[in-house]
């Protein structure tokens, strides 16, 4: 392969959400060479210069003892689509040095992921949720708002869902003393003494409880089930907004992000709301194969060797 002239060797995915930032270094076939797994990199909830302390520390782990030149590389970053952030993060990724480097917001490595090129629906559903129309070339975006306004379908709101219903059996109003006993265990403390830790972590650390809702689920808890119906439901909405752009095109919806994880118990839920002949899928291709992917696109076209 002739690519800037000899020069790039590697290729570098970055794939930046709510939770966490994933680095992928590949060959030029995409054999893995190292990955690095850091904490949010979204500049909305984490602040600019505390993304970019995410990305060049990232970075700088991963291309350890390898010139920057050769490298070809696409930052895909939850919060970094519009044009202003989009600038911010170039200036970023531009004092690297890389041979090639491109990026934009973590539905472009959603969208390579999950559809390669075809007019279709990628949905991620991590700690927010937001949807992306690709219809021959041009791109719709339904919801992804943030979690103060999006109500339902992200691990944030499956989370805050669990927390409220675990605080309500701590009242005595209710709620479920499962998922009480399994987010106390989360914690590994009551409740009660851990509100400080709750706001404190704000969106992501809520999120993060979203788990013990289909935990509780699993084990037959009518608040747990009652949860992850309403969630599908309003997930339901974006996903059949999204969907309705393509008009009369041939396409699919594919759910990207942490929430696949819970697949077999999702699918059902979302497909009561969607009808079941929905051309539903999940990824089984992870957001960060994406990223690499669109690395490989940018050689021979950026070049800031």
């Amino acid at each position: 392969m002739n690519a800037l002239n000899g020069k790039i060797k590697y290729l570098l995915g970055i794939d930046g959400g709510g939770t966490k930032t994933e680095f992928l270094l590949t060959d030029l076939n995409g054999n893995e060479i190292k990955r690095v797994i850091l904490g949010a990199s979204n500049p909305i909830n984490i602040g600019i210069e505390n993304a970019k302390s995410v990305l060049l520390n990232g970075i700088s782990g991963i291309c350890e003892g390898i010139n920057p030149a050769e490298i070809s590389a696409f930052a895909g970053i939850a919060g970094g689509g519009s044009e202003s952030m989009r600038a911010l993060i170039t200036e970023c990724m531009c004092s690297v040095g890389f041979g090639a480097f491109g990026n934009g917001s973590d539905a472009d490595n959603a969208l390579q992921a999950a559809l390669n090129g075809e007019n279709g629906v990628a949905v991620i559903m991590g700690t927010g949720i937001v949807a992306f129309s690709s219809l021959n070339g041009v791109l719709h975006r339904t919801g992804g708002w943030g979690y103060m306004i999006d109500k339902g379908g992200s691990g944030f709101c499956y989370g805050s869902d669990a927390l409220d219903s675990a605080f309500k059996a701590v009242d005595g109003r209710g709620g479920s003393k499962i998922l009480l006993s399994l987010i106390e265990a989360m914690i590994g403390k009551p409740v009660r003494e851990s509100l400080s830790d709750i706001y404190a972590g704000g969106a992501v650390y809520v999120a993060s409880f979203a788990p013990a809702v289909f935990e509780a689920y699993k084990k037959g808890d009518k608040d747990a089930e009652i949860i992850i119906d309403r969630n599908a439901r309003e997930a339901a909405k974006i996903i059949r907004t999204a969907y309705d752009f393509l008009g009369k095109e041939n396409g699919k919806a594919v759910i990207c992000g942490g929430l696949c994880r819970q697949q077999d118990i999702l699918k059902p839920f979302l497909l009561k709301y969607l009808g079941t002949d929905f051309p539903l899928e999940f990824s089984e291709n992870p957001n960060i194969f994406g990223a690499v992917s669109l690395a490989k696109t940018l050689i021979g076209v950026n070049k800031h060797a």
